[in-house]
């Protein structure tokens, strides 16, 4: 439970796919990994009984009187019902406190955080009976494929159920902290149900968990067994793409060239599979660092060829691509493709001066440079115990924000 005027900094990574885009629609593995980039949310909770709001990536900034707000409304199989699916008087209600001038990812994200506080104070020990203030911020670029609105999901669930009492603020030490973590979890996937509908749960598990994932469609996922953290170049061509119609595509093409395209899924299926082999082996000492990082490059290069085949290259990601293997690093896009985001791999043994060449490089062609690391922690919070507040939260650099969380 938080007390009044308590402050807590809540943080969650973004994630990135390593191997499998598209092909793990058709129940083949992906291999998906939590990122250095994160988000951060700021809980302050307050002696009034106003609610407070703030995120300044969507130009949201809302304020509400506690007793406007549903707050433990409880219908039946509230806990396996889509949350489309709640009564209609509930989820008027809820529109009824959102501006209907709004944006559908200003909507949806106000709609998410209405949906997990009235269902979190259906379990609630206690009901809420002060006001409080949220602040969400994150260093994730929007669209890109990197996990935004799952990172947004879990610091949004993570932090309200600290308020409602669910999970103390020091999880990530307690002795059950993994079914803390599985609660986090549980409700980020109801948060992503509210944005897109219908998502896989790949995403708020490695935002929520950390490390690095094997997902099947259908039958879940499970850790990468001796899986070590990886350094990567993320380059955002910041060209838009529509990942439906991109899906879509691939399934028209799987339709009409079956004897061709089935093969190429096995195909990525089997970079995955490799992938997860490849790092148990690492794990167990039978091959190298050195090996397997040699290993992991080929299979960028692979799944790369294999993705440009089914169509969903880009020429600002072959520009990428092209620019990056100039200096020995290896690129492949990841999520959807069509523009969007490439991930390179950073060899253990590359000097921060190739980086930095590279980096300019993709700088003057426009793009977006991220060097960050993969596999870090998942969902994490702390207890803020001197002066800072919502202005230190929203001024700090990324950098700075770190040696917090």
């Amino acid at each position: 439970m938080v007390a009044p005027n308590q402050r807590i900094l809540v943080s969650a990574p973004g994630k990135v796919i390593l191997f499998g885009e598209h092909a793990v629609v058709y129940q083949k593995t992906a291999v998906a990994a939590s990122l250095g980039l994160r988000s951060y949310l700021y809980l302050e909770y307050t002696d009034d009984t106003n609610v407070r709001l703030n995120l300044p990536d969507l130009n949201i900034e809302k304020s509400w009187k506690l007793e406007e707000l549903p707050l433990g409304v409880d219908y039946p199989n509230s806990d396996t019902l889509h949350p489309n699916s709640m009564p209609s008087t509930l989820k008027q209600q809820m529109n009824g406190l959102i501006d209907e001038k709004q944006g559908e990812p200003q909507k949806v994200s106000l709609f998410s955080f209405l949906y997990l506080l009235n269902a979190m104070q259906v379990k609630a020990t206690h009901r809420i009976k002060h006001g409080f203030t949220i602040c969400v911020r994150s260093f994730l670029p929007v669209g890109a494929g990197l996990g935004s609105s799952a990172s947004y999901s879990v610091v949004m669930t993570t932090g309200l159920l600290i308020l409602s009492g669910l999970i103390p603020a020091d999880f990530n030490t307690s002795p059950e902290r993994d079914q803390y973590l599985d609660m986090i979890n549980s409700y980020a996937f109801r948060a992503e149900q509210v944005i897109h509908g219908n998502p896989s749960g790949v995403d708020n598990a490695v935002c929520t968990y950390g490390g690095a994932k094997t997902f099947v469609r259908g039958q879940g996922f499970s850790t990468l067994e001796g899986f070590q953290s990886l350094r990567l170049l993320l380059t955002n061509t910041k060209v838009p793409r529509s990942t439906s119609a991109l899906v879509a595509s691939v399934g028209q093409k799987k339709e009409k060239y079956p004897q061709i395209m089935n093969p190429i899924l096995d195909a990525m299926d089997c970079i995955s599979v490799r992938c997860r082999d490849a790092f148990k082996e690492l794990g167990l000492r039978e091959i190298t660092e050195k090996e397997l990082m040699q290993e992991l490059g080929d299979l960028v290069v692979l799944n790369h060829c294999l993705l440009d085949a089914i169509g969903v290259s880009h020429p600002s990601l072959e520009k990428v691509k092209s620019i990056t293997s100039e200096s020995g690093l290896k690129t492949k896009l990841t999520g959807a493709g069509g523009g969007g985001c490439a991930v390179s791999l950073i060899p253990s043994d590359a000097s921060q001066e190739i980086v930095d060449t590279v980096m300019l490089k993709l700088n003057e062609e426009g793009f977006d440079c991220y060097q960050t690391s993969v596999g870090g922690v998942g969902a994490n919070a702390i207890s803020l115990t001197n002066n800072e507040n919502e202005s230190w939260l929203l001024d700090l650099s990324r950098e700075e924000i770190q040696k917090y969380l």
